[in-house]
């Protein structure tokens, strides 16, 4: 590193006092969105993200989780760190947070370029990321290779009170939120079909669901396939969103609407022991957002409830975004998810002149 003459090196445990303070200080600012990665999320504060809030463990939540620190005059002034996509060879950037001061833009390039570097080593394909929609950090990304490809809208719905003692039977009634309680027949019939629990077995159908609710070339980006989909209801890394690389989930469920024999719809609730619960969902033409996120609402249990729900919708998703306006869901900022492909050239064929 050559910024006033400091180092780039990995983290150290000793690191985590002061690392916290760092991202304390940085996501706390007025410029939060410019000196950090600034994905939203409601705080005490402010609508912004703080690392040590959401990620209360310093140590790695998937191997290698890779971080990366910039020191000056002794002291921390930059913070970057990746961890690894499961079944993949991609690493996904969820922090890249730099000391306010003149030279921030070129520490977090600098942090960014390392890492990229470090992935080089490590054989990574594709390098992942999502970012606050400023100009700073997109123009920060695309210096170093990385393209665009879409946005997503944070939705946050507001926490409500929880009507009665938060008891043990409750918790075991409803698993503290890690499973969806019984809704009754008239709920269920307002979105038209039963919440069905999805599995291995239904991988298909909400792969066929996720490319009808795709464009085409993000669908490509992203490139998922049917059996990326098996594990949706125990690991919320499919699909992807802005959110689900940072936040800690205790457990994860996933249901569907089946509609004309096919996967109409689909629900997937990520559940936080602290902080905000997570949900994402998938909505196919002709089925009504409002009345399913209605019914998926009322399946939670009510610790989910009145920790407040964070929702990205992709901006393509309409259906969705209306479901969610319609159910007490409000936007809170707005990010852009990029990509750094490494092995393009393999992963596509390339075209060669016949021989004649």
């Amino acid at each position: 590193m050559t910024v006033e003459a400091g180092t780039i090196r990995p983290a150290r445990l000793t690191d985590r006092p002061a690392l916290a303070d760092l991202s304390r200080r940085v996501h706390q600012s007025p410029d939060a969105h410019r000196r950090s990665l600034g994905v939203p999320a409601p705080s005490a504060t402010r609508s912004r993200l703080m690392l040590s809030t959401l990620i209360p463990s310093w140590l790695p939540l998937r191997a290698p989780s890779v971080h990366l620190v910039a020191e000056a005059d002794g002291q921390l002034v930059g913070s970057c760190r990746a961890i690894e996509e499961p079944h993949r060879d991609d690493w996904v950037i969820i922090e890249l947070d730099a000391a306010d001061g003149p030279l921030a833009m070129e520490i977090r390039y600098e942090l960014l370029r390392a890492l990229v570097e470090e992935g080089g080593r490590r054989n990574v394909s594709r390098y992942h990321a999502a970012c606050a929609d400023v100009r700073e950090n997109l123009e920060l990304f695309g210096q170093a290779g990385f393209m665009a490809y879409a946005q997503e809208e944070i939705m946050y719905r507001p926490p409500e009170p929880m009507h009665g003692p938060r008891s043990w039977m409750r918790r075991l009634v409803t698993g503290d939120g890690n499973s969806m309680r019984r809704v009754d027949g008239a709920a269920r019939r307002e979105a038209g079909s039963a919440l069905l629990a999805a599995g291995a077995p239904d991988a298909w159908h909400l792969f066929d669901l996720w490319s009808h609710a795709t464009p085409p070339a993000i669908a490509r980006v992203e490139g998922y396939s049917a059996a990326d989909w098996e594990a949706v209801a125990h690991e919320a890394i499919v699909p992807r969103s802005s959110l689900n690389p940072l936040l800690h989930f205790s457990g994860v469920a996933a249901w569907y609407v089946p509609h004309d024999q096919r996967a109409g719809a689909f629900v997937q609730h990520g559940s936080c022991k602290e902080g905000p619960h997570y949900l994402r969902f998938l909505v196919r033409d002709g089925i009504d957002g409002a009345d399913l996120l209605r019914v998926a609402l009322a399946g939670l249990a009510p610790e989910a409830i009145a920790a407040g729900i964070l929702s990205p919708v992709r901006t393509y998703e309409v259906t969705g975004m209306r479901g969610a306006l319609a159910t007490g869901f409000e936007p809170i900022g707005r990010v852009t998810l990029l990509v750094r492909e490494v092995r393009a050239q393999i992963r596509q064929p390339a075209m060669v002149p016949a021989v004649h």
